[in-house]
């Protein structure tokens, strides 16, 4: 006969409880998120620029995070409107979004 002191075995069923339940709490959330996202194209920043403002303007990293991206023209900064150049380009339901976390992680997608 093997004699548990409670704690101990609160603790492991409460930990296992949490191991079984949150996975599959994520894995739906997760699928629901995806299950409404379409992947259109990558973003032309440089395009975004020039949309966005005029011809003579150029993109710039000011660093490698997903804000790092500028629209320059002489020694005047501007910041891209991501989103604003994938619903020009895509339509009304597209949005942009930077998965990865650098500058080049920058993509259109589709809710539809």
């Amino acid at each position: 006969m093997m004699i548990f002191k409670r704690s101990a075995f609160l603790i492991a069923i409460v930990g296992a409880a949490a191991c079984l339940a949150s996975p599959a709490a994520d894995l739906a959330q997760e699928e629901a998120t995806f299950a409404k996202r379409v992947w259109l194209s990558n973003i032309d920043v440089q395009a975004a620029c020039k949309q966005q403002y005029t011809d003579a303007y150029v993109a710039i990293t000011v660093n490698n995070g997903c804000g790092g991206w500028k629209c320059i023209l002489n020694n005047s900064q501007y910041s891209v409107n991501m989103d604003g150049y994938c619903v020009q380009r895509w339509g009304g339901e597209a949005y942009a979004s930077c998965g990865g976390g650098t500058v080049w992680d920058w993509q259109c997608h589709d809710r539809t």
